[in-house]
């Protein structure tokens, strides 16, 4: 589906208490329009993805935190390497390590953080973290590639990588990316981008990646090339003068050295292990026996946490079991899952007695649990009170829905096994998340909920369809398709669509358009069309930009024309991007084939301004610009721009997966390659096209230029019907004269329209009836077409 889109600003969307921007996504007349079609809606408002503030936040440092003054400084001195590497199990401190060296005095390089967690498998919401990192320490920084993120589809390292870089290369001073929890990616495009990022660093970056495991990076290579600084669990382990500082010093416990060196041999220097093992021996009167008695495995650590919980007071050990559901913590939020009203004070509590709290801000409102502590409180939950945690998570849920943090909101509904409330959730804020290319995470909730629930709501498989659709599924798209066709439809779509059926045939003219069926786009089209007559409604518009595109290639252009026009008309389409910017695209590829030639110049003037405006430079639903473009510099005989014309649409198409366009730009540049005498390459890019057309139901005009291009470079042995008289073929001007001919321009207007004279335009058109066998202008236009010259 054509796309709600705005640009978005680093700072439109980092929230320390995530809040509702629809408005940011949607054109300003979008809810007058579903207001007029007579759409029911709930009271809550979609919400626009957002991102969470203290993920981009230091953890600052926690008071009692032995200094590794050792680590520190190799970190500092070997500043000038493209990577460091921290990589170590649970509880070694490595995110504690970096959080100090950037608190360090001896590091001036400011720092941009960022806290990655399982969510950030998705490219668009990686990559929007990553560079509204940068932003907030540079805010010069990243404006650039971040608009165009949504539109980068599989091209993510050219467009927004590539970028990004040449940015960082300019900056006036270096600085320090860290990405926290690395080992939480699971995104093969993420790690490819990354890795991009690391071979192309430039010297004002240094990267610091915290992981549990080796990240799929090129680290062999930065290893022979000596620009990787290498931090493991043998590095972190605590030294003896390090475990005196945190066990006598830090945690006053009054051990003997010989207490503290057995202890840290049993724990093997293992900071958390250390640190759990002093907070119960502070219980034991016998601290040496304790000592003497501790068996350091992590197989029993947990049955030193039971220890631990049952020495704090009940208030305090329920708090601890009931937040651990939480990724982050904040008094309010507390308050909402526990049911009491003293979180501020439980939190502070946790932190005076050193329980593995991290502060995520400067004013001390959000926190965590250090990660290994709070797999430990959960598996303490699960098995003392395992019937308590859907309650918690439910509680949670309604939390975040209320402060418009969405995507925690599903989570915590779909752990509590609430499985309506979690697809009404995503089928009420699918469609902005969507809208921002973050298709994966469309995917993710929807994956995550039982097969036999989402069957069930049509809403829901509609948007696994276009999720789908946009991550190149065309297939898998349309069996959505169907599945929704056949579900019920549990309350109404929120997006201005009328009926099940109308949101079906959107979802096929699309899937039709992307996947080279351009009649069975338009007849998909016209269906949804019959379904809402309301000429303002969103779905209409976009029902029309869907008609337009499968009429084009169904070579009816009267009808491409009128559908692209009455999407133009719509009081939202001029502040929908991708509507505005695909219609005018498109209707200047028709005004071009009509003859239309300034027309088409204007039009695509008129694209240009919504693209410059809307930030879109990069966005494929102006593909078809290109393709108009590239004919008029051929038209002017600038084959050389018109080939990189026609090279660009190809690469725009290839970001949305339109087959179609695809191959078009591919045989017009194959011709033009042709005509400059290119014949080998203009052979590769035919046969590129005939695969692209392979499993195309109906590629409508574009089969027909491929059959013409294949005649004209030799790649067929099929002979043609109609041959061209005396084996002469016409010329570049004679081309483009005959499609002149075809429109209702006199002879006249098309010398002003190529600037030449009448006489020319007669002689051309003499040698064109010549060459084409015929004596009058009905019949050149009528044998042009049966040799798909037109």
């Amino acid at each position: 589906m054509i796309a709600f889109a705005r640009r978005a600003e680093p700072s439109d969307v980092l929230h320390h208490h995530p809040k509702t921007d629809l408005d940011s996504l949607r054109p300003p007349a979008y809810d007058q329009a579903v207001k007029a079609a007579e759409v029911s809606r709930a009271t809550a408002r979609p919400a626009a993805p957002v991102l969470i503030a203290t993920k981009l936040n230091a953890p600052a440092r926690r008071p009692g935190l032995v200094p590794r003054r050792d680590l520190l400084a190799r970190l500092v001195a070997e500043r000038e390497r493209k990577l460091t590497l921290v990589c170590a199990p649970a509880g070694w401190g490595k995110s504690t390590l970096l959080s100090e060296w950037h608190a360090s005095p001896e590091e001036r390089r400011p720092f941009a953080w960022l806290s990655l967690d399982a969510a950030d498998h998705d490219p668009v919401r990686f990559w929007s973290y990553a560079i509204s990192a940068l932003h907030l320490v540079r805010p010069d920084l990243g404006t650039a590639p971040l608009a165009a993120l949504r539109s980068a589809g599989p091209d993510l390292v050219d467009v927004v990588v590539a970028p990004l870089i040449n940015e960082l290369d300019a900056l006036p001073e270096p600085l320090v990316l860290v990405l926290d929890d690395y080992h939480l990616v699971r995104s093969e495009p993420i790690h490819a981008s990354v890795a991009f990022l690391l071979r192309h660093l430039p010297a004002t970056l240094q990267l610091a990646i915290a992981s549990r495991a080796d990240p799929p990076l090129p680290l062999g290579a930065l290893r022979a090339a000596d620009q990787v600084t290498e931090i493991r669990a043998a590095d972190l382990r605590l030294s003896e003068a390090e475990a005196e500082e945190l066990l006598n010093g830090s945690l006053r416990l009054g051990l003997d050295p010989a207490d503290v060196e057995l202890l840290r041999a049993r724990t093997e220097g293992w900071a958390a292990g250390m640190q759990l093992a002093a907070l119960s021996a502070r219980t034991h009167e016998n601290r040496h026996a304790f000592v003497d008695g501790f068996v350091g495995s992590d197989r029993l650590i947990g049955d030193y946490l039971r220890e631990l919980l049952a020495d704090q007071s009940p208030p305090l050990r329920d708090f601890l079991l009931q937040t651990s559901i939480l990724d982050r913590l904040c008094p309010p939020l507390c308050d909402a899952v526990t049911g009491r009203a003293d979180s501020a004070g439980q939190l502070e509590q946790v932190c005076r007695a050193n329980l593995f709290l991290i502060s995520l801000d400067a004013r001390g409102e959000w926190y965590r649990y250090h990660h290994l502590f709070r797999e430990l409180l959960q598996h303490e939950l699960m098995r003392t009170a395992p019937g308590l945690a859907p309650g918690l998570h439910r509680r949670a849920s309604a939390w975040h829905s209320e402060h418009g943090d969405v995507d925690e909101a599903i989570a915590h509904a779909t752990a509590a096994g609430d499985v309506a409330d979690a697809g009404e959730l995503i089928a009420r804020h699918w469609r902005p998340v969507w809208s921002q290319a973050q298709f994966e995470t469309v995917v993710r909730w929807i994956d995550a909920l039982p097969h036999d629930a989402v069957v069930a709501d049509a809403r829901l498989c509609f948007a696994r369809g276009w999720a789908a659709l946009y991550l190149d599924h065309p297939r898998q798209s349309d069996r959505w398709r169907q599945l929704g066709e056949q579900a019920p439809l549990p309350a109404p779509f929120r997006d201005g669509t009328t009926s099940l059926q109308e949101g079906a045939a959107i979802l096929q003219a699309a899937v039709a358009n992307l996947g080279g069926d351009a009649g069975g786009a338009m007849e998909a089209a016209r269906r949804a069309l019959a379904h809402n007559l309301d000429e303002s409604a969103p779905s209409r518009v976009v029902a029309n930009v869907h008609l337009g595109l499968g009429a084009y290639y169904a070579g009816d252009l009267t009808a491409a024309e009128a559908a692209f026009e009455e999407a133009l008309r719509a009081p939202l389409a001029d502040e929908w991007a991708s509507v505005r910017v695909a219609a005018l695209s498109n209707l200047a590829a028709v005004q071009v084939d009509t003859g239309a030639f300034e027309r088409a110049a204007l039009t695509l003037a008129e694209t240009e301004r919504a693209i410059e405006r809307f930030r879109v430079h990069e966005s494929g639903f102006a593909c078809r610009s290109w393709i108009a473009r590239g004919k008029l510099l051929e038209a002017r005989g600038d084959l050389a721009a018109a080939a990189a014309a026609y090279e660009r649409a190809v690469t725009l198409a290839r970001r949305v997966g339109s087959r179609l366009v695809i191959a078009h730009g591919l045989l017009l540049r194959a011709m033009l390659e042709r005509r400059r005498g290119a014949h080998t390459e203009a052979r590769t890019l035919a046969r590129e096209a005939r695969r692209v057309l392979a499993d195309c139901r109906d590629a409508g005009i574009v089969a027909e230029l491929l059959s013409r291009t294949e005649r004209a470079l030799q790649l067929t042995s099929r002979t043609p019907e109609t041959t061209f008289a005396a084996g002469l073929e016409l010329s570049e001007r004679e081309l483009t004269i005959l499609r002149l001919l075809a429109s209702d321009l006199s002879q006249r207007e098309i010398g002003s329209e190529l600037f030449i004279s009448l006489n020319t335009v007669k002689g051309h058109t003499r040698s064109i009836f010549r060459k084409l066998g015929v004596s009058n202008r009905d019949d050149a236009v009528a044998r042009g077409r049966e040799l798909a010259l037109l």
